[in-house]
């Protein structure tokens, strides 16, 4: 490999013999190097291929103002989560996470707190990559000594899902997210109450809310014609319908979509049930 810039000591833009351009990073291994000096393989700690041009562009921007450890400690983080989740990761999450980690570690050093209203979200909604910002925690707090808040895990987790997606479903995702959390907000404040979100009541709602929320997006509504049914839950749960019809009316001004008397059937039950055992 023959080295093409020297962004530090400790890491240079090189080009293999197949003319395709690779981060390489070693102790010392930018030290002393000129543009078309040969790299000793032996200096050699990791090798970071990148996609393209435009990649290879920024990660040398990032890499000549973020000190190594953070691409280090991002590629320890990535690892972890392509082995628990067994998915692609787009390679930009090198670029992205890395340039995170420094600046969430800075803005702590800096007594700067950013909240993640997300956290919630992210936490409930995508679990396993929130584990996975859990870990990363702690891997943070190990290698550089601080200890970040939990709204990091959140935002290391958001990385992780946004690097699965692709521009169109990233946007669905984000959609279904807002969608549920204004639909819970509703419901809180129809009640005025907060819901308790440890009970098995509630992980069930919010389970059948996200998979409401996805037929809701694909146009794929359950359809039921029996509205002698519809008007038994409704003299039976008059409060609860009322929620519904709040919903709907959110429904209805956001998507112009109006949803069908068997999706309103379920969601009063389920209503009635993370209400009423709360």
């Amino acid at each position: 490999m023959e080295v093409v810039k020297v962004l530090n000591t400790s890491i240079v833009l090189a080009k293999r013999a197949d003319q395709k351009e690779v981060i390489v990073m070693g102790k010392g291994i930018g030290y002393k190097s000129r543009p078309g000096d040969s790299i000793n393989e032996d200096e050699i700690e990791k090798v970071y291929v990148l996609e393209n041009e435009s990649m290879s562009s920024n990660l040398t921007a990032l890499m000549k103002e973020t000190p190594q450890e953070y691409l280090i400690l991002a590629d320890e983080i990535i690892s972890n989560a392509k082995t628990v989740l067994s998915r692609h990761l787009s390679e930009h999450l090198y670029i992205s996470l890395t340039d995170h980690l420094y600046m969430a570690v800075k803005r702590h050093k800096d007594n700067l707190t950013i909240q993640n209203r997300m956290l919630w979200e992210v936490r409930k909604f995508y679990p396993v990559e929130f584990g996975i910002g859990v870990q990363a925690l702690q891997l943070i707090e190990r290698q550089v000594g601080i200890l970040l808040p939990e709204e990091e895990a959140a935002n290391i987790a958001f990385h992780l899902v946004n690097a699965q997606q692709t521009d169109d479903n990233m946007n669905q995702v984000l959609l279904m997210t807002s969608t549920v959390k204004d639909i819970l907000n509703i419901i809180k404040i129809q009640y005025g109450i907060e819901l308790y979100t440890q009970s098995i009541n509630y992980s069930r709602f919010l389970t059948h809310l996200q998979f409401f929320v996805q037929r809701l997006l694909e146009n794929k509504m359950l359809e039921s014609h029996d509205h002698e049914l519809l008007g038994q839950i409704i003299n039976k749960y008059p409060e609860e319908e009322r929620c519904v019809e709040s919903i709907k009316h959110y429904i209805e001004a956001k998507f112009e979509y109006t949803i069908s008397n068997e999706e309103m059937m379920y969601l009063i039950i389920h209503i009635n049930r993370v209400i009423h055992r709360n």
